[in-house]
């Protein structure tokens, strides 16, 4: 799977599943950009990514605030003159029942898992279309498919993830622009520190979720993934239709 000469920008890349997709994309020889929000982290995955012959730019970004997605979009614009594939993983998980939610919770998980997508996909797709290429993957969860107790918000942003990127599919299938979202399980993160033994050898790793995300973007253009689960058993993929 090449990715020589193409460029791909990940949000929320600067550790746990977003390092490792923007790994397995340089690795198999893409430039890759790389946005979140703090700097200290960013520079510890721009060396890391760096000290594997992977070409990077970590840019520190807000995705929730238009400006400074711009400017982010600009910058590898300016650096490469080109995307060829926009992974959209940024977001967190907070829970409580409804009644417990606070307007502030709500706000934080619809904002970054929700509007920081929308804001980043807006940016990036003049580079794509103007090529009239490019491939697009959205990370959701199990969280975006069913509903769960305790995780009204959580669902509800993933949902509308699920929403955004299946009608971003129809709208731009003359583009040249693929766009799939993935539905991974439990996967072992900090997150999931306090996970049982045998939980953690049943969840995925992230490096599972990128080997996933790899096989998308390397596909050739005229196939289609508009909805893939990676279940925690086997890193396999199986298209939902």
């Amino acid at each position: 799977m090449s990715l020589a000469g193409q460029v791909a920008l990940i949000t929320g890349g600067s550790r746990g599943l977003g390092l490792a997709i923007a790994e397995a994309l340089g690795a198999a020889g893409a430039r890759v950009a790389v946005l979140a929000k703090g700097r200290e982290e960013l520079d510890r995955a721009a060396a890391s990514l760096a000290s594997r012959g992977i070409d990077v730019m970590a840019r520190s970004t807000d995705v929730t605030d238009a400006a400074s997605v711009d400017a982010a979009v600009a910058a590898v614009r300016e650096r490469w003159g080109r995307l060829d594939a926009l992974v959209l993983n940024a977001g967190t998980w907070q829970g409580a029942p409804i009644v417990n939610t606070t307007e502030a919770q709500w706000d934080l998980l619809l904002g970054l898992n929700l509007k920081g997508a929308f804001l980043t996909l807006r940016a990036a797709l003049p580079l794509m279309q103007a090529a009239k290429r490019g491939t697009v993957v959205g990370i959701s969860s199990i969280g975006g498919l069913t509903g769960q107790p305790g995780s009204a918000a959580y669902a509800a942003s993933k949902w509308g993830l699920r929403g955004l990127l299946e009608s971003a599919a129809l709208e731009l299938q003359t583009d040249g622009i693929r766009v799939s979202v993935v539905y991974p399980h439990n996967i072992n993160s900090a997150g999931r520190a306090l996970d049982s033994p045998e939980a953690r050898r049943s969840n995925l790793d992230p490096a599972d979720i990128a080997a996933t995300v790899l096989h998308l973007v390397s596909a050739p253009a005229h196939v289609s993934f508009p909805h893939v689960d990676v279940w925690p058993i086997a890193a396999g993929i199986g298209v939902r239709g």
